[in-house]
């Protein structure tokens, strides 16, 4: 395990990345139909903050849609939504489960919208793929995106993790790259964003799920706004 937690340091973000898309192309579909079963309390719970935050038809970017089931496909029958996952294969399935939305293939920490452009941004078990010196500047990204008034609603780690690979994730290899909690919200205020709420928030997994994920899993929920003078 020591010599794979180094081989997986040292390398390149850009192959963590590839793992991350070749995963997702291959488990995608599977990981979607589970989702509508697993993690099912935090997800609808935050589903729901970001939809009551937000008027009907606002804008709103899915960062890390995945195959677009179960949040895109919900945020989609309220608002006007794209989503964004850098896994070719999730696109295409999310197109199909979700033709009322728009999909985008990219990475999404090279992604450049205009200033303002969204109501809303969500990004449910996504940006903890992305290595994590590229995190602070996705959530800058992040908060230049969003319309004064705009929420944006997502999942951080709680542990200074810096890579962190299983090689048989759903029997595919996977990479994720957290900080701890007390760093995330940290990065969260410097971003420009106002925190409405920041909750460790621990699920207790059974069956299928603690098979995947263990027998818990604990994640920072975070409620951000952008203020109108911002």
């Amino acid at each position: 395990m020591a010599q794979l937690m180094k081989s997986v340091k040292n390398m390149n973000p850009r192959d963590h990345k590839s793992t991350v898309a070749a995963g997702y192309d291959e488990i995608g579909e599977i990981y979607g139909n589970q989702a509508t079963r697993s993690r099912t309390a935090q997800r609808t719970k935050y589903e729901s903050v970001l939809l009551d935050s937000l008027d009907e038809r606002a804008r709103a970017l899915d960062l890390g849609c995945g195959s677009g089931i179960p949040t895109t496909r919900r945020l989609a029958r309220k608002l006007q939504v794209i989503g964004v996952d850098i896994s070719e294969m999730q696109v295409k399935r999310a197109r199909a489960n979700v033709p009322d939305a728009e999909f985008i293939c990219s990475d999404m920490a090279t992604l450049d919208f205009p200033s303002a452009t969204f109501d809303g941004i969500s990004a449910f078990y996504s940006i903890i793929h992305l290595p994590r010196d590229e995190q602070a500047a996705l959530i800058n990204a992040i908060a230049k995106w969003l319309r004064p008034g705009g929420t944006f609603v997502g999942c951080l780690g709680v542990r200074d993790i810096e890579a962190d690979c299983d090689e048989t994730w759903m029997g595919t290899p996977m990479f994720w790259s957290t900080f701890d909690a007390d760093t995330n919200r940290r990065i969260v205020n410097e971003s420009g964003l106002v925190t409405i709420s920041a909750l460790e928030e621990t699920t207790y997994l059974r069956g299928e799920e603690a098979s995947l994920h263990g027998e818990s899993e604990t994640f920072l929920w975070i409620v951000a706004k952008k203020l109108d003078q911002l």
